[in-house]
């Protein structure tokens, strides 16, 4: 159970990652002009869903 945790953590960071870099260095040349509710979009969507996993993770583990 704690090797599909860490597994399912590195593919969550991971992906931040590629997200942000594509982002930053997009293929769409008019992607510039809405860049920043794009980014703007996407950092709430992670606050959303990584914050609270984060705090269940620790708390499954913390009753263990």
């Amino acid at each position: 159970m704690n090797i599909l945790i860490g597994v399912s953590a590195v593919i969550c960071v991971f992906a931040l990652v590629a997200t942000i870099l594509i982002g930053i260095k997009p293929n769409d040349n008019n992607y510039e002009k809405t860049t920043k509710k794009r980014l703007t979009r996407l950092t709430w969507i992670y606050i959303i869903t990584f914050v609270p996993a984060f705090i269940f993770v620790f708390y499954y583990f913390s009753k263990l």
